[in-house]
């Protein structure tokens, strides 16, 4: 029965024009308020060491269609920096420089996370779901990268079977090899629930924690020059 409400939820989602599988539309939903309109995501990173707060960054995330994010750097230390997604591709921009840095989505910002944790926040556009199991009062996928510029090749992701509110994850390289695992941060927003951040832990520095918070989802226009790499190399946002 649950099987096939499930399917039923994936059919008319399908048939209002979300062509996702409902729980990734889900995932989207809860972070970002909207699973096509651009947004911009008000987003802090924090490092914990030995349970204490050791340090932590600022950014604004610009979300736009066809796999294009912006970053920007709003932190005193790294001030001027700039990192753009064009679909697979990544570059960051250095204030001291003209000339972008081509980097990787596995790039280290800070702790744990990476830079492709931080831009590529659509899941409806990065993963294909392809098995879940229903576990008691979980439901748990596996996912499978949608292109090869996505920041992890598999997702084991566990959802609530109810409300399909993720709460656990692990992501795994190309090479089969554990990258990080995840706990996802619920809280309740002006009568919406919301992924309000992401723990990740360090499976080597077991005294080390990485906390990405997202304080804000707002709708935005964004200019469409702001994806334009000549352009984020010679101005300022």
């Amino acid at each position: 029965m649950f099987r096939f409400l499930l399917s039923l939820m994936f059919l008319l989602l399908f048939s209002s024009g979300l062509q996702a599988h409902p729980v990734l539309a889900k995932m989207d939903q809860l972070r970002l308020g909207s699973s096509d309109q651009a947004v911009k995501v008000i987003t802090e990173i924090r490092l914990y060491k030995k349970g204490e707060l050791d340090s932590q960054r600022d950014y604004e995330v610009y979300v736009g269609s066809e796999r294009r994010s912006l970053v920007l750097f709003r932190s005193p230390s790294e001030a001027g920096q700039k990192m753009l997604m064009l679909d697979d591709q990544y570059w960051l921009f250095m204030p001291s420089s003209r000339r972008p840095l081509r980097i990787t989505p596995m790039q280290k910002l800070l702790g744990e996370a990476s830079s492709g944790d931080l831009s590529s926040l659509r899941w409806k556009d990065d993963y294909t779901v392809i098995s879940e199991d229903r576990k008691g009062e979980q439901l748990q996928l596996q996912l499978e990268a949608a292109r090869s510029g996505v920041t992890y090749a598999k997702v084991e992701l566990l959802v609530d079977a109810a409300n399909l509110h993720p709460q656990e994850a692990a992501f795994y390289l190309q090479s089969g090899r554990l990258a990080r695992e995840a706990e996802f941060l619920l809280e309740e927003r002006q009568g919406q629930t919301v992924i309000s951040g992401m723990e990740l832990q360090d499976r080597i520095q077991q005294d080390e924690r990485t906390v990405i918070l997202y304080h804000s989802s707002e709708p935005v226009e964004i200019p469409e020059r702001w994806f334009n790499p000549a352009f984020l190399s010679r101005e300022t946002l």
